[in-house]
């Protein structure tokens, strides 16, 4: 510094090291801003922060790596560190050492890190969804008894099938008490063997508001259920980690009634129409039919015919045949009797002598063994009278017993005595 009169007067380097020392005592601070112009220079994350005003700030890169959730440009974020007053350039900027993202940015990072982490183990798969009804017996309705969901859901459901039959169970849709609250709806609803699709329901709302159907739990419900699960969330734009959970994503509660149930009146013509064609099928199926059956009659009474032609012919050849070869065995047969007759006369005869010379040895025989030959020898016969048995051993007779002798020609009566 230096005196000019009554002047204090400063050089640029006096003033920037004045501002210098100021800045040295300011101390670090969390402020909220947008991250602008993110980029990377030499070893350094430099970007804007801006809010009402805007500063320039930087950050180590490899701490910014290091985040667990990084921001972008147009990331809303707290970011804390210190104001500094770079005196070569004479430029206020700020040294961050910490940044968190904050408002949207935070809660679409958490639904990021949700989604790859459902991703990973394949809840998101196309090849999981299932098929929704055809034409369900009962839907559970899952939404805010007091929201506009509701109406349009019904509404619609029930124009376009009116006897069609919900179960609605009422629960909070935004707010800390609504994960809970629509996960026990889940369960219930999938226990229950009369249900055969789950909607699940709500109208528009900020990304805040929404955020119950991008929580872990009720996300992992939907995944569980063995019930179809379709999620009508928000608007068309707006699509949650529950929309992609889901068997079928649509994008408002009224798509929601078009995808579970058809339109009556149109599955009525369609039905009509489906038995008009039927029947038209039917009608030239059968007329073609008889039309073949005709063809293939006239072509079998022509094949008939011919084969009855055919069979004259053999038949009359047959019966040539057949007369000539009676004639040929009446011819030959009176030779064939009588010499026949002269094998079997003499086959009779000398089965004749044989059996003759056959009785004969055997006669001999039987009369060589017949106990009347032995008694013409001199021998005698004892017979009991009483028994009519041949007493064979002296022990068989006591004595004064009564007894017949058979001499070769008569009997006489006899008394046994005493045995010797």
């Amino acid at each position: 510094m230096k005196r000019v009169g009554q002047r204090k007067v400063y050089s640029l380097s006096e003033l920037s090291q004045a501002v210098w020392r100021r800045f040295q005592d300011v101390p670090s601070v969390w402020v909220e801003a947008e991250v602008q112009d993110l980029r990377e220079r030499r070893g350094q994350m430099r970007f804007r922060l801006v809010g009402d005003h805007s500063i320039n700030a930087s950050m180590s890169a490899i701490v910014f790596e290091r985040l667990p959730n990084r921001p972008s440009d147009g990331s809303q974020v707290h970011a804390y560190g210190r104001v500094e007053f770079y005196r070569p350039a004479h430029a206020v900027a700020m040294r961050v050492e910490r940044v968190e993202l904050t408002g949207e940015g935070l809660l679409r990072a958490q639904i990021e890190a949700l989604r790859a982490g459902l991703g990973a183990e394949g809840l998101l798969a196309a090849e999981r969804k299932r098929a929704l009804p055809l034409l369900p017996g009962r839907i559970g309705l899952v939404t805010s008894a007091a929201g506009a969901a509701r109406d349009d859901f019904l509404r619609n459901l029930w124009q376009r099938h009116p006897t069609a039959d919900v179960v609605l169970v009422d629960v909070p849709v935004q707010g800390e008490q609504a994960p809970a609250g629509i996960v026990r709806a889940l369960r219930h609803l999938d226990r229950r063997a009369d249900v055969d699709v789950i909607v699940v329901a709500r109208g528009g709302g900020s990304l805040e508001d929404l955020m119950a159907f991008n929580s872990e739990p009720v996300c992992r419900a939907v995944a569980a259920c063995t019930t179809a699960v379709v999620a009508a969330i928000g608007h068309e734009t707006d699509v949650t980690v529950c929309d992609l959970v889901a068997d079928r994503r649509v994008s408002t509660p009224t798509a929601a009634a078009e995808a579970v149930v058809p339109d009556m009146a149109d599955l009525e013509r369609r039905l009509a129409a489906g038995q008009a064609a039927i029947r038209r099928a039917l009608e030239a199926a059968r007329r073609d039919g008889e039309q073949r059956l005709q063809r293939r009659s006239a072509g079998l009474v022509a094949g008939l015919r011919v084969l009855g032609d055919r069979a004259g012919v053999r038949l009359e050849g047959l019966g040539s045949r057949l007369a000539a070869g009676a004639t040929r065995a009446a011819l030959r047969a009176p030779v064939a009797v009588e010499a026949r007759e002269g094998a079997l006369t003499r086959a009779v005869r000398a089965r004749l002598a044989e059996d003759t010379s056959r009785a004969g040895r055997s006669e001999a025989l039987l009369g060589a063994l017949s106990p009347r030959r032995t008694v013409q020898r001199g021998y005698a016969i004892v017979r009991d009278p009483a028994a009519g048995a041949v007493v064979s051993s002296v022990g068989a007779v006591r004595a004064g017993q009564e007894l017949v002798l058979e001499l070769a020609d008569g009997e006489l009566a006899a008394t046994a005595g005493e045995r010797r």
